[in-house]
């Protein structure tokens, strides 16, 4: 993971400028390539192949690329590319993605299962490409003016010197294209969620073959991998399932409230799993904490805001003990339409279209919230729940296999029995700052504060809305 920043006809010492603002997202190395009229800026937290010739922006041929993410298959697509003829100087993803992006053009996005963002050019350097994965969990925005802006980070296009009424976000599994005067953007994947009958039985033993096969091809690293395990059955189900492919593994939770549930959850599940916790202690926050924790995740949403300060601390404690990669159970709730107030967008929207909305949803809110805060001190923040097969599916179930009465995630617990305690596998869902007592506190302290944090993203961010 790392960060991007770019302009098509824009002055080279913005570009510089704006690396600067995101130099947390990639502490490793930084650098600034013109080709034309496009310039690319690349900050680099080195994961895989941590050779300084994976160093970006990366030439391949004639193309030219800045490349945030992680590709989980770039070892298949690398032998297919050789076999067309390409030949490779590293051994991580990075030349893989430029080549393959350089012999099969746009078409290579729908080959990636990964999370990225991009920005290429090729030949003389006239336009720019943009694209996002599939599901935005990488965030990517652009300034829809002359120069064209772009970066990981707003407050970075902000630097460069763009009106912040006219930044918006690349959407998931979209392509923008611009020469610094025109532009044009289309989708290059669809997510269908259309409905399939299975067994009950089925449906478990087959969710639980998907998920293991998402945590194994997520668990490649060349540095420290962690966990985060917050005592509810998502993230208990990314631990007891990464375990295997992670010697030593370790996990962290939050607390606040040492008599929560969440962390007696948390325990129980480190204790059946075999894993050692790490108790990260969270205090209520200040108007200042809140103040820098809007700044940092570039939103003003009361949810994300509360969620993103404790997993501030945890990020915290994970760099300072060596860590720079991390797994979460991020998704699973809009995924399975697990939260309360879903009943009232399912009888509206329908069963299979209601989640679809809102798992894509999470593209403006929810994984930029993970990752920007978690970038903030230099970790990558891992989504198993967002394997392409393994969403499909689980979109596809019917209703019953998804929720039985009260029971919400029926199917993933079914699919954790025997391997999670059952008490973690009974717990009805609770919202990760509810459980650990956070919001309750938070909302004591503070009185108003939606509209404190709307007038402190206002502040920092003028007109931009995410």
């Amino acid at each position: 993971m790392c960060g991007i920043v770019g302009s098509v006809g824009g002055d080279v010492g913005d570009v510089e400028r704006a690396l600067e603002t995101i130099r947390h997202r990639g502490p490793d190395a930084q650098a600034v390539i013109t080709e034309g009229a496009v310039t690319l800026g690349h900050a680099r937290l080195a994961i895989l192949d941590l050779d300084e010739r994976s160093a970006q922006p990366f030439r391949f041929g004639r193309l030219t690329l800045a490349y945030n993410g992680e590709l989980w298959n770039y070892r298949e697509l690398r032998v297919e590319l050789e076999r067309g003829g390409a030949k490779f100087k590293t051994s991580g993803d990075t030349e893989v993605v430029a080549a393959a992006l350089e012999q099969w053009g746009d078409e290579a996005l729908a080959r990636f299962n990964g999370m990225f963002a991009l920005a290429w050019t090729t030949g003389d350097g006239a336009w720019v490409k943009l694209a996002r994965d599939r599901f935005g969990e990488v965030p990517l925005h652009y300034s829809a003016q002359t120069p064209f802006l772009f970066a990981s980070e707003v407050r970075a296009i902000l630097a460069a010197g763009a009106d912040p009424t006219k930044v918006v976000d690349v959407g998931p599994g979209e392509i923008v294209e611009s020469d610094g005067k025109r532009m044009r953007s289309r989708r290059w994947v669809d997510v269908p969620a259309e409905p399939v009958a299975v067994e009950e039985s089925d449906a478990a033993r087959d969710l639980l073959g998907l998920l293991k096969a998402s945590v194994a091809e997520r668990s490649i690293s060349d540095v420290p991998v962690c966990a985060l395990l917050s005592g509810g059955v998502d993230s208990g189900a990314i631990v007891a399932l990464l375990k295997p492919h992670v010697e030593g593994l370790v996990a962290y939770t939050a607390v606040f409230d040492s008599k929560s549930r969440d962390l007696r959850g948390a325990r129980e599940t480190a204790e059946r799993v075999g894993v050692r916790l790490i108790e990260v202690p969270v205090t209520c926050p200040s108007l200042d904490d809140l103040a820098g924790v809007v700044s940092a995740i570039e939103q003003p949403f009361k949810a994300q805001v509360e969620i993103a300060w404790a997993c501030m601390k945890l990020a915290e404690r994970m760099h300072s003990d060596g860590f720079k990669v991390t797994f979460s159970g991020e998704g699973a709730d809009e995924l399975f339409g697990s939260y309360g107030f879903a009943y009232h967008g399912i009888k509206t929207r329908g069963w299979h279209q209601f989640r679809k909305e809102s798992f894509l949803g999470q593209a403006r809110k929810n994984f930029p919230r993970a990752n920007k805060i978690f970038m903030r001190s230099s970790v990558e923040c891992r989504l198993p729940f967002l394997n392409p097969t393994l969403v499909e599916r689980v979109l596809s179930y019917e209703r019953p296999i998804v929720q039985r009465g009260s029971v919400t995630k029926a199917v993933l617990r079914d699919a954790m029995r025997g391997i999670l305690p059952e008490s973690v596998l009974r717990r009805p869902k609770v919202a990760f700052q509810d459980g650990m007592g956070l919001k309750g506190a938070i909302e004591e302290s503070m009185g108003d504060a939606r509209g404190f944090y709307s007038r402190v993203h206002q502040e920092k961010f003028g007109g931009w809305k995410p």
